[in-house]
Formats: C-alpha cells, structure tokens, sequence
C-alpha cells in the first residue's frame, strides 16, 4: 500500500532541467494514514479536497512550515525566501494522475490558468516548428540559392546549422553520393525532366453493391452468385408496385473535387484516416487509376473526372494523351503498401535485377554492389549494406527483418532516377529512427535531382513530420480538406474552432481532426469560419469548402491557371531528359528474356527442398511403376505404363501450379512499372524450368523404360525420353495458363482437378477411343 504522494515544482520556470511536476508515492513502513506532500517555491493558495471537508493552505516563505491533517490525510507546505513563482500557474486533474484508495481521492480545485504537465507539452509547438526550422536551414546550407543568404542564417543558427551538418552533409552516404556524381560527371550525367503536376478537379468514383434497399452490402459467395439474382427477381415479382426493392445503383465516392499543385525539389505529407483514399490519391497522382466506364443503370459515365497534367500533358482523366501512355509511366517511381518481392533472393540480387532492368548503366558497368555504383550506394543509404547477401524472405522463408523488407521495396524503385516518386505508407514496420533516416535521405534526393516526392506515412512522429514542406490531408470521402506548409496546419484548424489537447502532438491532432473524433476536439465558441452547422463540427464536406474559400484554395487555382514553366504540349522539340523516358522498356527483348531466365533459374537452384523432394519422388515413382509392370508382354499393359506415366506428370504439375500465384503480385508490380515484357517473362520462365523438367524425365522415365522392357535400342529410348518431356512441358504451360487467370489458389485446384479428370477419360486408356463420342473426340 502506498502511504505518501510527493509532488515538488521547480522554483525556475526557465530551467529545463526541473521544469515541470516530479510526483512519487513513498511506502510508510508504519501503516500511517495518508500523506500527501506538496512544495512549492512561493505564496500560492492552494486547495486540497477529502471526501468529507476541504483545507485551506497558504505557502508560506522564509522556509516556514505547516502541516494540516484532516480525515486521514495530511498535507505539508513550505517555502524558501528569495524563491521565484509561477505568477498565474495552478495545479490541475491531479485525481486522475494519482493512485487513491477506494475511500480517498485529493484534487486542486483552481482551475483558472493551466498548470504544464510535461517538458513536451510546454514546448510542443516550439518543437514542431524548431525541427522545421532545421530541415530547411540544412537544405538551404546543401543547396544555397543564394550564397550571401545562406551566409546570413547560418549565421543566425550556427548551432542548428552545425548539428543538421554532422547529420546530412557529412554523413558517409552523402559523401559517397557526391564522390559518385563527380565520377560520372556531376548531374549532368545523368540529367532528370523538371516536372510539374496539377490536379484539377480529380473526383473518383467506383460502383457499389446494392442491396436492394439502398444501402451496401459486403460481398458473399451467396449474394453474388446467380441464385440470389434468381431470388430477388422473384421477391420483386411478387411483392406490390410500392413494396419492391429498388433498382437504385449506389456509387461510392474514392476522391472528391481535388485540387493540387505539386512542384519539384519538394517533399508531400499524405495523411488521412483509413479509406479516406490516400492510396488513390497517390495514384491518381501516378496516373495509375482505373479509367473505366460505369456500366448501364448507373447515373454516372466515368470512374475518373478531372484532368492530371504533367507539364501540360494530360496523363489520366479527360482528354488522355494516349500516344504519351508509355512515357507516363516511366516518369513515376510507385512504392507500393505490401512488401511483394522473390523470397530466395538477396537484397542486393533485388537491387540489381531492378536496376539491370531499368537503367542500363547499372547493367553495363557491371560494380555489381561496389560502393561507388549505384547499387551498393542505395544499400548504403537505406542501412541494408550489413544484409545485403542475406534473403528478403517471406512468411515461409528466413530473411531479413520486416523493417529491412520494407526498405527493400523502397530500394527497388530508387535504384532508377524518377522526376515523381509515390511513397504508400513506407514507414510500416519501420521504427522512428529508420523512418527520419530514410525520409531524411529522400528529403535530400527531392533537391538534388529535382524530384516530387509525395509519401503517405501512419502516425507519423514530429520529427517526420519536420522533413515534408507541405501536408495534404484527406478526410471521408476522398475529400481535401487541408493542403498547405507543414508548419500552417495545426494553426488552419485551431482557428477552425478545433483545440489541439496537451497530450497530443500534431500529427495525431490533424488524423484526429480529419476522422470521426473531430466532434471532441471542436469548440464552437473559437471558430472563425461559417461553415459549421448549428454549433457542432465540420462536414469533410464543409472542411473542403472552407479550404476552397480560405487563402490557401485561392493560391491554389491561381497557381493551376499560371503558365507552365516547361510546356511538353506544345513545345517543338521534346526535351533531351525525355528521350530515355520514351523508351518503354531499357532492355531488348532478348536482354530481358535473359534477365528473368537467369532470375527464375537462380530462384529455382536455391530451393533445395523441393529438388531434393522431387529427386526421391520421381525414383520411388519410377521404382513402383517399373516393378509392377516389371518385363511384361501384354500389350494392353503397355499403355497402362504410359497412362501412369501421363498421370504422374499432370498430378505433379497440377501442385506445383497453386505457388505460381505468389508470383503473379511480382509480376504486376514489375509490369507497372515496365521492367520486362510480358512475353519475355513467360519464356523466361519456361527456359528456367527446364532443368527440373529434365530431372523428372530422367529419373522417372529411366526406370520405367528399361524395367517394364521397352525396345531394347538408344533411339527408342530417347525418342520416348523426348515424348515423356515434350508432354511435360506443355502440363507445365497449360497449369501455369490457369494459373495466370484463377483469381484464387483455391479456383486453380478446382480447375486443376477439372483438367485432370478430362485428360483422364478422355486420353485413350480407361474409355477406348472407339467409344468416345463424335462431339467429344476432339478433347
């Protein structure tokens, strides 16, 4: 049981290193009553409520003491001549900090003026805006516009400036970064487009399943198969004219009347509750939305409305500039939220593959993972030099960390240059420290290589925060309703009517803000807007029309109707930076058939299970077969010994097929992004499973054929060895068709079993070829 509460303020509000309370429950050894000791450094009446009466207590000065007891608690004051006070500071909530018994509770009444609880909360604000005061005198001593300028604030800040130095400009990856820009030539050498985005009046909006009465309905093997389409047209028959379902289709808006201009060299904050639509805006920022049509019954025309422009030409939405789609896509650099990679390769495999594919200086100069290439370089700056031999992994598969694994997928798209680069949520598994690090060395790229970085991260800290020039903040139904400088944020809403409490930093106080926990935070009586309604808190609605009417929408539609600085419209000659983005694919079509046949065959050597599982199948399958129709001289047995041969193969290929869907996730994301063609992956792969087709033949064919007393000849053998794959190989291609279009594990082995029935009757074996229908002779 603890006895005794002491609570000591520091006499000196400027001092940091007592500022604040220090509480602490002491034990009494004697099982006295109740305690409570309080000392302050000047007069400050204060008052202690028990249960049954309250106590008045002054402080008193001169190291003068008094100590009352009622009710079982006692308090005790003093005080010191010459101390300092707070002049309008008092103590509050101290009953909800404090330990109490179930008969007890003390509390300080006075209320008037906030007491500060924490050394953070003090400086909370002053924290936020001395981390962004940091970030941008770094970034202006890295890359001076003007030298007498950065002369001057550095100046002003030398310890800021010195500390953000030691962190930035002599950290090891930046010097290994200049070092290999003067190598290849400085930034000339590997030149970027300066690009400009826009957004004009982007809405998305997708088709929702109707229920019948107006409302969604979640999805169901029941509720969407053609059963209940039957039941509910019967019910809509049968019930009266007024009582039948309605046919109404429901849309749901993703993305609601945006409005952005993105400019480079600069970082972008998403932020948003979930689906508040972050991961579309980013790729409607990408030019990665669905463009399709709404099909008929549905009010509207188009998923996607508005225009997205880089340096006027229009990428998606109205108007597309179709001939340009090749060179859209190669502009942007899309990390995506799941960590999609080849388990059995290593880190730095992946990053070679990624840069052998989309720059083609990386596969020419062949530095592999030295320091001063380009691969060894991004290993260094993401922190996974000390892993880079060691398999990203999956679920299944050892590897690196799910941290690692997330900056691997980070790595992969910043191995080839970009002038836009999409971040979708890339702090998930990554602590603080590794999220700034990262963010630091992506703040510093956006500079150098004029880049638009637009990240969207989870509760990100204060010191993330810091390093983005602007925020873009969603609310419910994909609409806008702050953009804007990093440090203006918090300040918009407050003036808004919306108070930031003491325990929360401004990261959380904007999701807070932008999600349902608004309407605790609003205080009606602080709101210098017109758009509330009766008093309670905003509409996300209302939120977007304020942000259209504030200075901040007015910026922005003066900033969309100025002239572009680069027009790609209607310039003459396309720009030389762009000649490389034109190209679809870096590598010809055989360079790329090379690279993902020797990627699958390095994939397939380091899976030492499973060959050394298919080794002792195929001799034990070959042993059983070749015993049971060892030397036989019926011919109708024979073809039982092809049948269980074109059995053992299809079974075989049929289960392996269900692991081809993994990749399938590697292969989009690599085709987004136009890595490889898709031809040349397919052959690729096939290529890379020839060895293991031959292993199969080998083992299994060989017993069977010498066992069960084939012809007695090498061209017989062989010509059968050759049959024996031939059907192998295309098992292996028809199972990896169905692979390609199931839409699920489960569907590939229903129709994987389906496949197999039909080759099973109809192969020539358990039902003649002379019984077989006309009509079905040709499976």
């Amino acid at each position: 049981m603890f006895s005794q509460l002491n609570i000591t303020m520091a006499e000196d509000p400027d001092d940091d290193a007592q500022e604040g309370l220090e509480i602490g429950m002491v034990p009494s050894p004697d099982g006295s009553p109740q305690r409570l000791s309080v000392t302050f450094g000047a007069d400050d009446p204060i008052i202690i409520n028990d249960e049954n009466e309250n106590i008045d207590v002054d402080m008193m000065k001169g190291g003068q003491k008094s100590t009352t007891t009622t009710g079982g608690i006692s308090s005790t004051h003093s005080g010191a001549s010459g101390q300092s006070s707070y002049a309008d500071s008092r103590l509050s909530g101290l009953s909800s900090s404090m330990p109490v018994t179930n008969t007890r509770k003390a509390s300080f009444i006075d209320r008037k003026a906030k007491w500060p609880r924490s050394l953070s909360e003090v400086h909370r604000q002053d924290h936020m805006n001395k981390l962004v005061a940091q970030r941008r005198q770094s970034m202006l001593h890295l890359f001076p516009e003007d030298e007498s300028s950065a002369a001057i604030e550095e100046e002003e800040e030398g310890q800021v400036v010195e500390r953000k130095e030691t962190m930035e400009d002599h950290s090891d990856f930046v010097k290994h970064l200049k070092g290999f820009l003067a190598k290849q030539g400085g930034l000339q050498s590997m030149p970027l487009p300066s690009m400009e985005v826009r957004l004009q009046n982007v809405s998305y909006r997708v088709p929702s399943l109707d229920d019948g009465s107006g409302k969604n309905k979640i999805p169901t093997i029941y509720n969407t198969s053609p059963l209940y389409s039957i039941q509910r047209f019967i019910k809509w028959l049968r019930a009266n004219k007024e009582d039948r379902p309605s046919n109404q289709h429901l849309v749901t808006d993703v993305l609601t009347n945006v409005n952005l201009v993105l400019k480079p060299k600069c970082m972008y904050l998403v932020l948003g509750p979930p689906l508040s639509g972050k991961t579309s805006l980013l790729k409607a920022i990408a030019g990665m939305l669905q463009q399709d049509t709404f099909p008929k019954g549905y009010n509207e025309d188009k998923y996607l409305t508005g225009k997205i422009l880089y340096n006027n030409l229009v990428v998606s939405g109205d108007d597309v500039d179709e001939k340009h789609r090749t060179l859209f896509k190669n502009l942007v650099a899309f990390v995506r939220q799941n960590d999609n990679h080849a388990p059995r390769l290593t880190v730095a495999e992946t990053f070679l593959f990624s840069g052998n594919c989309k720059d083609e200086r990386v596969r020419k100069n062949r530095k592999g993972t030295r320091k001063d290439g380009k691969v060894g370089l991004t290993l260094e700056g993401l922190g996974l030099s000390h892993v880079q031999d060691t398999f990203v992994g999956n679920e299944q598969i050892r590897g690196v960390s799910g941290g690692q694994r997330r900056r691997v997928t980070l790595g992969e798209m910043l191995i080839w240059d970009t002038p836009l680069l999409c971040g979708d949520e890339i702090s998930t598994g990554l602590d603080t420290a590794s999220t700034v690090d990262i963010l630091r060395i992506l703040s510093y790229h956006s500079r150098l290589l004029s880049r638009i970085s637009v990240v969207s991260l989870l509760q990100p800290s204060p010191e993330a925060v810091a390093l983005f020039d602007e925020v873009i903040l969603l609310s419910e139904g994909g609409n806008i309703i702050f953009t804007g400088p990093t440090e203006a944020a918090c300040g918009y809403f407050r003036n808004l009517g919306y108070e930031q409490p003491d325990s929360m930093d401004n990261a959380d106080y904007l999701l807070a803000v932008a999600s349902s926990d608004r309407k605790h935070l609003y205080r009606a009586e602080t709101d210098m807007s017109n758009e509330s309604e009766h008093g309670s808190s905003h509409t996300p609605a209302s939120f977007a029309k304020s942000l259209r009417e504030s200075t901040i929408g007015s910026q922005i539609l003066k900033e969309q109707e100025k002239s572009w600085e680069v027009d790609w419209a209607t310039a003459t000659q396309a720009p030389k930076e762009l000649e490389p983005f034109r190209k679809k694919y870096q590598n010809s079509f055989w360079v790329s058939v090379w690279l993902t046949m020797k990627r699958a065959f390095v994939l397939w050597r380091r899976d030492y299970i499973f060959i050394r599982a298919s080794v002792i199948k195929n001799i034990a399958m070959g042993l059983s077969v070749g015993f049971v129709f060892q030397n036989t001289d019926i011919s109708r047995s024979f073809f039982g010994v092809l049948f269980q041969g074109n059995l053992f193969i299809m079974l075989g290929a049929m289960t392996s097929t269900p692991d081809k869907l993994d990749d399938r996730a590697i292969f989009y994301k690599h085709h987004d992004s136009n890595f490889y063609p898709a031809l040349a992956y397919i052959i690729g792969q096939a290529l890379a499973l020839i060895p293991q087709m031959l292993l199969d033949v080998m083992l299994f064919g060989t017993f069977v054929y010498w066992m069960v007393g084939f012809v007695f000849s090498a061209a017989g053998f062989l010509i059968y060895l050759a049959l024996f794959f031939s059907f192998n190989f295309t098992m292996g291609q028809l199972f990896g068709l169905l692979a390609t279009m199931a839409p699920s594990k489960s569907v590939v082995s229903a129709g994987g079993a389906f496949i197999l029935l039909l080759n099973t009757l109809f192969c020539g074996y358990i039902v003649a070829p002379a019984v077989i229908p006309a009509y079905w002779i040709w499976i």
